[in-house]
């Protein structure tokens, strides 16, 4: 199931990580996370800026720590989400997702991006949040934690013509 937020009385700034951490009710630490093409508001120094935006790896654990330490705004990121036991080699990525530019993202049926991951959380420009999972538990979390969310495929289908 796939969801977009883009006006929301909670979360006043996308895209607040804290807040979509706590619609997930704690789950975000099943997974390890890759982050790539990462731009945020405070670059704190367990996250410091890297002018080459080179990708990132966390535990679930260790990247829900820095959010509620840090309440980063993710202003573009794609935040890819493994199951605990799969290991990436960030120095030789099969697929490096990007927000902006996401293939499948403004089509019928938007996909994840690396082929391994359960989940992607797209942060658009500051403007909004978008959740790609394979796992319907976490899509109907987050919907009911925002109840402003709408189903993508179909703003899609309402918003573009794809014949």
């Amino acid at each position: 199931m796939n969801t977009i937020l883009d006006t929301s009385d909670q979360m006043r700034s996308h895209t607040n990580l804290a807040l979509v951490f706590q619609a997930l009710e704690g789950r975000q630490k099943e997974f390890n996370w890759l982050l790539t093409n990462v731009e945020y508001n405070i670059y704190p120094l367990e996250l410091p800026h890297d002018p080459e935006n080179k990708p990132r790896w966390f535990t679930g654990e260790a990247l829900t720590a820095l959010v509620e330490k840090y309440r980063i705004q993710f202003i573009w990121a794609i935040l890819s989400g493994f199951h605990s036991e799969i290991v990436i080699d960030i120095n030789s990525l099969e697929v490096e997702p990007i927000a902006e530019g996401h293939p499948t993202l403004w089509t019928k049926h938007p996909t994840i991006q690396h082929p391994k991951a359960i989940v992607e959380i797209v942060c658009c420009d500051s403007s909004y949040t978008i959740l790609l999972s394979k796992d319907e538990d976490l899509s109907q979390r987050f919907r009911r934690f925002f109840p402003e969310a709408k189903d993508l495929g179909l703003e899609n289908s309402c918003n573009f013509d794809f014949s």
